[in-house]
């Protein structure tokens, strides 16, 4: 799934280009969106992030246009790898990209959980 990213003045340092914190922002967006739209999943995430990681390529500056694609790229028994690729809309260079870990998440019992079968094929789709 492909998401375009709006962003904010407040993304910016003050050399002009995107804060290093923000592409994990950016993953966060994307990740949301692929889960509301791409799995038609309520926007309440039975999930935490159990690690981030984001490799930078070049910087992105003031006004450029950016797009996340995400990837889902392993799904294990509690937990699923997204990849990340932050492109300038303009002509797809490459930005950054990175990964997240998801672990499904029972909050009553502060536990994880094993990810139910039918959201395991939804996962995969995306």
């Amino acid at each position: 799934m492909r998401v375009s990213i709006e962003t904010r003045y407040s993304d910016y340092d003050p050399g002009g280009h995107v804060n290093n914190a923000c592409y994990v922002t950016y993953f966060e967006m994307a990740r949301g969106r692929a889960w509301v739209e791409a799995m038609g999943m309520p926007p309440e995430f039975p999930f935490v992030v159990s690690e981030a990681l984001v490799r930078y390529v070049r910087q992105a500056r003031l006004g450029d246009p950016l797009d996340v694609e995400v990837t889902t790229t392993d799904v294990r028994e509690k937990s699923w790898l997204l990849r990340y690729r932050v492109l300038d809309r303009r002509d797809d260079r490459l930005i950054a990209y990175g990964h997240t870990v998801q672990v499904m998440f029972d909050y009553a019992t502060q536990q994880s959980v094993e990810i139910p079968a039918e959201l395991r094929a939804k996962l995969a789709a995306v």
